[in-house]
């Protein structure tokens, strides 16, 4: 999996590309550890994500909200976007509706 940050204006933007899954959780929990800002998951070319993956997500959230941000989840491609309806997640983290 490939993780890029870029900056916007109003937020930090993380993007992953491949597989999510419990080989890939520690790159991203290194990546994602220092955030302490307004934050945006892109997971446009995510086409896999698995339990221990969503657990890093639910940790990331927490963290960002504990410290006053938001944080948002946008890209789903229908395998993850299933995935998070499946497990209740889609009702509860913030997502970001195509337009």
């Amino acid at each position: 999996m490939d993780i890029e940050r870029r900056q916007e204006p109003q937020r930090t933007i993380l993007a992953l590309k491949g597989r999510f899954d419990a080989h890939q959780v520690p790159r991203f929990k290194a990546q994602a550890e220092a955030f302490d800002e307004p934050l945006r998951l892109d997971l446009t070319h995510v086409n896999f994500i698995d339990s221990t993956a969503l657990a890093a997500i639910i940790n990331l959230y927490k963290r960002v909200r504990e410290a006053g941000h938001t944080m948002s989840i946008g890209g789903l491609q229908d395998p993850v976007r299933v995935i998070l309806e499946i497990t209740g997640l889609y009702a509860i983290l913030p997502i970001e509706e195509a337009s």
